[in-house]
């Protein structure tokens, strides 16, 4: 009896661990008790959001036009200029019109003529239509200093009666004589330049210049056997002013701007002022390389006055000028 006592319990047990052994190895097994509802995917009611609306007023045809109007233009232009360590060079051609002055020596004795010579009125030189070339460089060394150079010279002469006695050096021309007069000037600008204010569509540049100019004033009567009365005037200058050249519009990568230049000369007895105004218009050549094409109007008075001395020009006129930003 007691033998199968210990038989069933000993079955009892082998039952109880075959029954834990299987329940421990199905918690084992990954997902075995996986509820399927929790594989299904949740479902959100979202509201849909209202539309939006915008009010749009039509463009008019007074509206359309004012793409038009210049005041409007340079707020998103782009004005090409040169950066450090580049050059800025080309010739210019000037349409001057010349009216000039001189008078140097005093009056003979026992005449009463005029003293002062005129450059139309008494030599004839031309008023009109004299083409003055010049040739300008700058270097921008620092990005915004630079240095720069120019170059011009002029000759002018002509052959005419005098209309009315006048003195020149204390000779005397008669009326009626004929005279030959011939005038040079050779004009060399050095200085430096600062850009006091640089933006995207504009530049505002302060210019100090040393200026060297050479002038030299011959009268000779063709008739009389008289020597050529020359006058050789040299000038040494100092000028200071200020530049502005502001972008207008671009168009497909060109640019259209404009710019102006005041500026006042003074030193040794000397003084006198230049201004000019014109548009620009630049073309890229190649990554930061541009050409352009200036057209303008200039004008320059220069006068030296002492005792017994007086040397005044003024020249005026419209220029045009080709070069490139390289």
């Amino acid at each position: 009896m007691l033998g199968h006592t210990r038989k069933y319990l000993f079955l009892l047990v082998l039952l109880i661990a075959a029954t834990c052994s299987a329940a421990w190895a199905q918690q084992g097994v990954p997902g075995a008790h996986t509820d399927p509802a929790n594989l299904r995917k949740p479902i959100y009611k979202v509201k849909p959001c209202a539309p939006e609306v915008f009010k749009v007023k039509p463009e008019s045809a007074l509206q359309g036009m004012a793409r038009f109007n210049p005041l409007a233009w340079g707020l998103d232009c782009c004005l090409p200029t040169t950066a450090q360590r580049q050059f800025e060079a080309g010739p210019r051609i000037w349409f001057a019109r010349l009216q000039g002055q001189v008078s140097k020596g005093g009056r003979i004795v026992g005449f009463e003529p005029r003293s002062v010579v005129d450059f139309d009125d008494h030599l004839r030189l031309s008023k009109s239509g004299n083409l003055v070339w010049s040739v300008d460089a700058r270097y921008q060394f620092l990005p915004r200093w630079g240095i720069r150079y120019s170059f011009s010279p002029f000759t002018t002469e002509a052959t005419n009666q005098a209309t009315e006695t006048f003195t020149f050096m204390n000779q005397s021309f008669i009326s009626g004589t004929p005279i030959r007069s011939r005038w040079d000037r050779y004009e060399h600008r050095a200085g430096l330049s600062f850009d006091v204010a640089r933006t995207a569509n504009s530049v505002t540049r302060a210019y100090a210049d040393w200026m060297y100019i050479q002038d030299k004033l011959a009268l000779r009567q063709t008739l009389a056997a008289m020597p050529t009365l020359s006058w050789d005037d040299d000038k040494s200058l100092a000028v200071v002013g200020l530049e502005l050249n502001k972008c207008l519009k671009n168009f497909r990568g060109n640019t259209l701007a404009i710019n102006c230049k005041a500026g006042v000369a003074f030193l040794d007895d000397h003084s006198g002022y230049e201004l000019e105004a014109g548009l620009s218009y630049i073309v890229p050549i190649r990554a930061g390389r541009f050409g352009f094409l200036k057209g303008g109007y200039r004008y320059a008075n220069l006068k030296k006055d002492r005792d017994n001395e007086l040397f005044k020009t003024t020249m005026d006129g419209a220029f045009v000028q080709a070069g490139f930003i390289f």
